[in-house]
Parts: structure tokens; sequence; C-alpha cells
């Protein structure tokens, strides 16, 4: 035996993990870049040429073939090579199938193909481009797997492959995902790199703007492209090719790798659960003349809303991750467009250099051996006379290369001459040859001593082809998508949700056209179903596309989408708020606006405290602010906000108290503080009231009066020209006198005779009214019932309809 050599187990799984991960890169599943095919794909190829089932012949069954590659090039299993096969005679999958099936080879709903024995191939036209030149000493072969036969190392492929049909493989580590691309613009973009070998992104991404899907449909947008083939690596958003007819939607081409199974599926799971209601009925009618989806949608169903859904929920919009892995001069390397080109080039070089080296040859022995036989045509007495008295063959030989210097090769040619090659016509034939060979030897010759005369030969060799092989582009690039973007917003109804909040966190979103108007006075109409316990608490007004800002009784502000809020009926219990913002059990909401950032204007966020403190912060300061919270302001431990409202800071402030006290001023006294801050002194409150309220005052607005509200259902209407500008931090003026009868005031808005009232109640009833229904008294006067209230009962809170949008949605 011989001696054991010791080593560390760590270092002998590295290594051998190493050599197999390289194995399976480079002998399974990443695709060379010079022919674009990986070794299974070569090797159907190559053994179906050796075979002879080409284009021009009859198919054979597949399971020849896949027995064929199996038993002599390819000892991995019958199915991986049959499932290459059919993925190759796929036109679905292939730009530019490879081979040409007969039978069923699945289908782009995901069907599985037939078992081999009963289908059939061959190669197809374009795939004997890829085999033309390989029995002319073109590529290099070697050892199959047990060293019986020898197989190409590449082919010499004269197309690039590895763009036209793409490649996808996942190997150790290391994935592949290269789409197809129009041949036509290809072979461009080869011919301008070997003409301009300087070319940059620019030039080339105008000859190929981008990938072209055998499945078509539109490519969103040049970034994900630019990215792919300026760094190997890009995002390449792909949209159904859809029409919209009257009531419904047309799909006609699917993005590229998805099945149209899966897409019918995904739509109807989503109908089913509600995320596009708006769809009545979905049916697959493709056939034999092509993919045809339709989608039909409800007579009163936005179609755009649709189908921005539609793009958002289900595979109609897809995301091809590009990424141009490939193997180049044995190891895995990512390429940009540029360098895959320019090592296809390298390789056509490298295939008609060798090519025409072997012809080269071939005619050069071919003149040598035509010389002779013109030698011995110029001295056929002599030569017939010398041959027939030689001794026998080798003696006769040896004395023709003797006496006419002759070598082996022309001597043993001239001794296989028949006699009718001596007559005239046969003399004219091997004269015209042999000036044939001269002349095509010299042609070779200047070949390889120039290399503009070898570029030239690749040029004229890829325009024949694309005359032959060019097709129409199948998929659209919008260039400029921005306005083709799915954002969230596009995907939300632009409507606006009367918004309901319980004590116990509870929310209810329902559209705010569900509550028709009613007479001032009523008893209103359930607007949410409480739990055991449990209390309305605030109602808001905000529009489905709002990013809402959440503040607590904990001094805190979250952030949250309006649309996120659960939008059921209108007497439906709701669901609990702290599901979609990180509020603790023992906060409660405080108040709620809407986080609207656009615009040029600054803007300002006013909160009011229990304890009549007022902060003023830049809106923008809360943009920060998530689903966990963040510090809106820094208050004792005592106080906590009551109102929070939005304004340009130019105009008045007015805060109120339940007591009933007002105090308007400036809002320019309240400076404005970074957050989180403690604030100012708004109000100064008597003993035992607190401030419930505040609201903006703009200037030349047309809100001309305060509408207060009690929370026994009290509340007037009072000219603001009532209200004095004072000083901050006062304890201002009587806005309206409240007694037992009227209960303490609840809220104060600003309004206008044609704005619309909304009033919640604590135990979930709503009443719509016009303001103007309202009275009109002074400061000191008691107002008028506007709700009934039942035993038991209060209202909470009111949200005011203003007036432009009161017009608009009567109109």
């Amino acid at each position: 035996m011989g001696e054991i050599e010791r080593t560390h187990i760590e270092d002998e799984m590295r290594e051998s993990y190493i050599n197999y991960a390289m194995s399976v890169i480079r002998g399974r599943a990443i695709p060379d870049v010079r022919d674009g095919l990986k070794p299974v794909q070569r090797r159907i190829l190559y053994g179906m040429q050796q075979l002879g089932i080409t284009s021009d012949k009859p198919q054979k069954k597949c399971a020849r073939i896949v027995g064929e590659v199996m038993g002599k090039y390819h000892p991995h299993g019958d199915q991986a090579i049959y499932d290459t096969l059919v993925n190759m005679a796929q036109d679905f999958s292939f730009r530019y199938p490879l081979i040409d099936g007969q039978g069923n080879f699945g289908s782009l709903d995901g069907d599985a193909p037939a078992a081999m024995r009963y289908t059939e191939a061959r190669l197809s036209s374009i795939a004997e481009r890829f085999l033309d030149e390989i029995g002319e000493e073109t590529v290099d072969f070697a050892p199959n797997f047990d060293d019986s036969l020898t197989e190409p190392v590449v082919l010499p492929a004269k197309l690039p492959n590895l763009l036209l049909n793409g490649s996808w493989g996942i190997s150790v580590g290391m994935t592949t995902q290269i789409p197809p691309h129009n041949l036509g613009e290809v072979i461009d973009g080869v011919i301008h790199l070997i003409d301009h070998p300087q070319a940059g992104y620019e030039e080339l991404q105008t000859l190929i703007p981008g990938p072209d899907f055998p499945t078509g449909g539109l490519i969103l947008g040049r970034e994900g492209i630019d990215g792919a083939y300026q760094q190997g690596e890009g995002r390449i958003r792909i949209r159904a090719k859809v029409q919209v007819e009257d009531n419904r939607i047309i799909v006609s081409e699917i993005p590229y790798q998805v099945r149209k199974s899966t897409i019918v599926e995904t739509i109807a799971r989503k109908v089913k659960s509600g995320e596009i209601a708006e769809i009545s009925d979905l049916r697959d009618e493709s056939d034999r003349n092509g993919l045809r989806i339709v989608i039909e949608f409800r007579r009163n169903a936005n179609p755009q809303l649709v189908l921005n859904k539609l793009y958002r929920y289900t595979p109609l919009e897809w995301t091809f991750g590009a990424n141009f892995l490939v193997i180049t001069n044995g190891n895995p390397r990512k390429l940009s467009l540029k360098e895959m080109l320019g090592c296809f080039v390298a390789h056509r070089r490298e295939v008609v250099r060798r090519r025409t080296a072997h012809r080269l040859r071939i005619a050069e022995e071919r003149v040598h051996l035509l010389e002779g036989l013109l030698l011995a045509l110029a001295h056929r007495e002599e030569i017939i006379k010398l041959i027939t008295g030689a001794k026998d063959a080798p003696s006769a030989q040896a004395l023709l290369q003797q006496r006419y210097e002759l070598s082996e090769i022309q001597a043993d040619a001239i001794l296989k001459m028949r006699l009718r090659q001596f007559t005239g016509l046969e003399r004219d034939k091997i004269g015209k040859e042999h000036r044939e060979k001269q002349v095509a030897s010299e042609g070779y010759r200047r070949i390889l001593a120039s290399e503009q005369e070898l570029d030239e030969l690749i040029k004229q060799e890829l325009r024949d082809l694309k005359d032959q092989y060019a097709d129409p582009r199948r998929s659209q690039i919008i260039a400029d998508a921005g306005g083709l973007q799915v954002t969230d917003e596009s995907l939300i109804p632009d409507e606006d949700l009367l918004v309901g909040v319980s004590s116990r966190g509870y929310v209810n979103a329902p559209r705010e056209d569900v509550y028709r108007r009613q007479h001032r006075g009523g008893k209103g109409v359930i607007a949410m179903r409480l739990r055991d316990e449990d209390r309305i608490k605030h109602i808001f007004l905000a529009n489905a596309r709002d990013h809402l800002l959440v503040f607590s009784t904990a001094h805190k502000a979250y952030k949250c989408r309006a649309y996120d809020l659960p939008s059921l009926h209108r007497a439906a219990k709701g669901e609990n708020l702290r599901s979609l913002i990180g509020m603790s059990a023992a906060e409660q909401v405080a108040a709620l606006v809407p986080l609207r950032l656009a615009g040029e204007r600054q803007r300002y966020c006013l909160m009011a405290t229990r304890l009549g403190i007022l902060n003023t912060n830049k809106l923008d300061d809360y943009a920060s602010s998530h689903t966990n919270g963040i510090i809106a302001i820094n208050a004792i431990p005592d106080d906590r906000i009551v109102d929070v409202a939005v304004s340009e800071g130019q105009g008045d402030l007015i805060l109120a108290s339940a007591g009933g006290q007002t105090i308007r001023f400036a809002e320019t006294q309240a400076r404005c503080t970074g957050r989180p801050s403690k604030g100012v002194r708004g109000l100064r409150l008597n003993s035992g009231d607190e401030l419930v309220a505040l609201t903006p005052i703009v200037a030349g607005a047309p809100e001309d009066k305060l509408l207060l509200i009690t929370e026994n259902g009290y509340g007037k209407r009072t000219p603001l020209a009532e209200f004095p500008k004072q000083g901050r931090g006062g304890k201002g003026v009587l806005g309206i006198k409240v007694s037992r009868k009227t209960g303490r005031v609840v809220t104060v808005r600003a309004v206008c005779d044609d704005d619309e009232i909304l009033i919640i109640t604590e135990l979930g009833k709503i009443i719509r009214i016009a303001a103007k229904d309202v009275r009109v008294v002074g400061r000191y006067a008691l107002g008028v019932k506007v709700i009934g209230i039942e035993r038991g009962d209060r209202v909470v809170s009111i949200v005011r309809q203003p007036a432009d949008k009161v017009k608009r949605d009567e109109e």
C-alpha cells in the first residue's frame, strides 16, 4: 500500500465543492458567449446533424434523437435532453426556434409536451447555419465522456444566437437570464461594430434598441434595458398588449415567460378575493389564430383603474431580470452588450480564418494534383508508353516521379487516370478546374492576408442571413414610460371617504356620498355599528388617495394610506386601526389630517392641546412619519392633542373651549418651531375648562361664519366679524352660551352658506345637513337643535363638506 496522504477535511470539502460548482457552471447551466449554447443544446444540434436529420429531410422520432445524444455525448438523463429539445422547438420560448417539431411540444398555457416516443423533430433551417462549417476545421473537438468519440467544443455559428434566442439557467451561486432580440437589429449592430470598433453604447442602442420577445408585449422604459446593456444586468418591465372595447379588455400579447393559464388563474383569484371587484366575466378565447383573453368589467367601472389593477396584481405586467452572465475563455463573466457583440465578432473572425485556411489547403492540394494531370496530358504518349513498359504499378509510379519530378500524390493520380480523360473535352475540363482553383486559392490568400477582406466577407455573409431570416419586431419599446407607471395612486379610485374612529381604535371608511342630506333636527342614520362598551370618538373626511397623519393622545403622529383603511358598508363594525399602525392599546386617536406634500407653497401643521397650547410646525416635518409613529409634540403628561389643522400660515386662527370661550389672533403670532416642540400658549382657560378645537380663517375666503356645535346636538352660525382679533394667549370672548340643555362645545369650524355638515354621535348616528339650515345668531345665543340626541348619547365630531365639493357632487 502507498503512503496515506493526510489533509484537512475543510480543505478537501472546499476544493471538491469548487470543482463541482465550476463543472456545473461550465458544463451545464451557463451558455458559451461564442455560439450562445449550453453544452446539452450544442450536443443535440450536433447529434441531429450527425444523424442527418436536417431541415430538408423528414422528421425523426425524438426518442431516437435523445438516445443518440445521451449515448454518445450527454449521459445526464433522457428527460433533461428531451426537455431541452422541446424548449428549442417552442416558438413562444425561442425567438428563432432551432428545432422544427412535429406533434405536441407543449403550449403557452404550460401544458406538458407529449412523450418523446410520440413526437418527431428535425433541425430548423436557421439551426443549420450554426453547423454549416463544422467539417472545415473551424472549431476544436474534444473527447466525449468515455473517450470513444469527439464532439465540438463550440459550434462555428454564423449568427449571434446568444442575443437572438437569449438564454436562462441557474448554476451553483450564479444565474443567467439573457433576453431574445430581433435578428435584423442584432446583425446591424454586429456589422456596425465591425466597421466602428470604438463605437459607444449610444450608437449601438440606436441599432439594437432593446429585446424582442417571441410573445410580443410592451417594454416599458429604457432604464432596465440601459442597465442590462451597459452593466450586464437590469430589470426590464414587460406589459401585455391590450385593447379596451366597450366594457371589456382584450389581451392579445402577454409578457415573455408567463403562462397564459397563470394569468387567467391569477385574475380569477383576484376577482374572487375582491381585490379587482370591477371584473364581471373572464374568458380565454385563444385559438390557432392567436392569443385572446377577454376580460369584461362592470358598466360603471373605470377602465383605466381596472387596467392599473390588472397590471399591478397580475402577471399582465412582468419584470424580466436580465443578467448577461456567460462563459468566456472558460470562465463565467458578466458582459455588456458591446462585449458580447465583440466576442461574437472575434469568434466569427477565428472561424472564417480557420475555414479559409482549410479551403486554401484543399484548393492548393487540388491545384497540385491537377498540375500533375495536366503534365500527364501534355506528355500522354510518353507516359502511356512508360506505364505499359513498367514491371508493376509501384515501378511505374517511381519512374513517373523520377522522370517528371512529380510528387507521390501526382504520380498516383496519373496512374489512376482513365483513357477517356485523355480526350480533348476532358483536357479542357481539367484545365478549367485548374484555373478556377488557382483563382480561388488567390482569393483565400487575400482574405488571410487582409483583416479588411476577412471582415468584408463576414459582413456579406451576415447581410445574406439577414435577407433570409429577418422579420419585423414583435415587442414595442415605449422609451418614455413615466405616464404608464402603475403607482399606488393609480390603483386607487379618486373618491372621498368618511373615516369614523371609535374609542377602542376601530375604524371604518365608507364612501362619503353614501350619506344623503337630511333636514336639521332629524335623528340621522347609523354610521358605524359598535362593539360592546365602545363609542365613536371622531369623524374625518379624506380622499382615498391621501396619506393620512394620525395623531394620538400620546403626542405621536403615525402615517398610513387612506385606501388601506377598511372601506366597509356604512353600518359595519370596522376593523382595528392598530393593524395598520403601531398605536399602543393605551393610545387613542386624537386627530387625523391628510398629508399632501405636493405643491410649491409652504404649509403648516397646527396642533392644539387640551390645556390651550398651540404647536406650529412645517407639514414637511411629518413626511418621515411611518406606521410606528414619531413624536409630534413635547407636552406635559396631563396634556394631549385635541385638534389638528393644516394652513398656509397667512390668516387667523380661532381656538374654542368646551365652555364656549373663543379667541381669534393672527397665525403669525404662533411662531413655527421644529418638530417636536412644547408650543406656545394659545388660549388661557378658566378653571375646569379645556380646549376642544381650532379652525384657520383665511383672508378673502368664502367662509364668513363660525359654526359651533355642542354635545347635546345644538348649534349655531355666528358671523366671523363678531369675533375680534386679539393677542395670542388671552382669555378671548364668549362664542356660545352653554348650559345643561346644550351641553359643552364639541367643535367649531369656519363655514359658508353653501357648505354641508356631517355630524356624528357617540353611539354611531350620523346626519348630513346644509350649513344654511343652521340659524345665524350672535355670540351670546344658545343655538338651535341640529340633531336629535337619544338618552345616553352625545355629539362627538363634525365634518365640513366645502361648497365647491358639494357643487361637484350635485353635478
